[in-house]
């Protein structure tokens, strides 16, 4: 909210929120992979920090080659990089300092495809907010 009252440029608040949207994607489906792949009874994020953290460093890289390639017109805003990398990283540390708790494998697809469906609306909410959609 400090970012849409604070600043009148609101592409400040989209790159957080796609850095931040994405990261939660990411993390979604890294932690029901590391659930899988660990053999153990699926847990929420506290058991995955080794993955949450893989996941919030790619989804920063991901973030840099966007922003190097796509969207460099004529060259890469490093502010914006600044921005989704802080939206990732939020992210990231939010969900490895989330209690663990064992889980069903229902729980964690419910929950896990909510997290993604979240950061999704996340994406969307930035692109709308400097008109790409």
């Amino acid at each position: 909210m400090a970012y849409l009252v604070g600043s009148g440029r609101f592409d400040y608040a989209a790159h957080f929120l796609a850095g931040a949207g994405g990261t939660l994607i990411l993390i979604a489906a890294t932690n029901a992979l590391w659930s899988l792949l660990s053999g153990r009874r699926p847990s929420a994020f506290t058991d995955a920090a080794p993955a949450i953290a893989a996941a919030t460093l790619i989804s920063i890289g991901f973030g840099l080659v966007a922003e190097f390639t796509v969207f460099a017109a004529p060259v890469a805003d490093i502010v914006d990089i600044v921005h989704q990398s802080l939206g990732a990283i939020i992210v990231g540390i939010a969900c490895m300092l989330l209690a663990g708790s064992r889980r069903s494998w229902i729980a964690v697809l419910v929950s896990e495809g909510i997290t993604a469906g979240l950061g999704l609306v996340m994406i969307v909410i930035g692109a709308v907010l400097v008109g790409i959609v």
